[in-house]
């Protein structure tokens, strides 16, 4: 790690959990994410392997853990609250104008389970794809290998796994599809 990267981490964790607009400027700017609003005890394990758009924002005590894994967001896009996304390895790629609910959990990299195998020496990485125009309600769980498509609505408590088809209105664990076409 650079002199020049080492002092912009040691000013980050000092306006990490600071409130007010300068500590919010001042973490925006040392992160180096590109990001609108970077809210305090925002988490991310690796700068270089996140990309975000124009007017992106990470709220409070929101963790990505992408030490070897890629995190891309589009633009106008927004993950609230205590949110966590586990992309160790692997890739969460999120759209344009997509607002990520508090509490929700991304799961790119897990562990997993197999005959006559531990569950602790076996792991599942499958990528997480988020269409445009999506709303994940809060506290949702997205699962590994998750695709959902443009102008899709996800209740709130929802836990998420397979392809979920554009315009559709889903809900539920397992989530399920309640309505079809509520986009235009």
């Amino acid at each position: 790690m650079s002199f020049k990267r080492k002092i912009a981490t040691v000013l980050y964790a000092l306006f990490l959990n600071m409130e007010g607009g300068m500590a919010a400027k001042m973490r925006r700017r040392i992160s180096g994410l590109g990001l609108k609003t970077v809210d305090t005890g925002v988490v991310v394990s690796s700068v270089a392997r996140f990309a975000c758009g124009d007017d992106c924002a990470l709220y409070h005590g929101t963790y990505i853990l992408n030490t070897h894994g890629r995190v891309t967001f589009g633009n106008h896009s927004h993950m609230g609250a205590f949110c966590y996304a586990n992309v160790l390895y692997g890739h969460l790629s999120i759209g344009d104008h997509v607002a990520i609910g508090p509490g929700c959990r991304l799961i790119v990299y897990s562990n997993h389970y197999g005959a006559d195998t531990l569950v602790t020496e076996m792991r599942l990485e499958e990528d997480i794809v988020i269409g445009n125009n999506v709303f994940i309600g809060a506290n949702s769980v997205i699962l590994p290998g998750t695709i959902i498509e443009d102008h899709v609505v996800i209740g709130a408590g929802s836990v998420v796994k397979g392809q979920l088809t554009a315009n559709a209105v889903y809900a539920g664990a397992p989530c399920r599809k309640i309505k079809d076409g509520w986009y235009r």
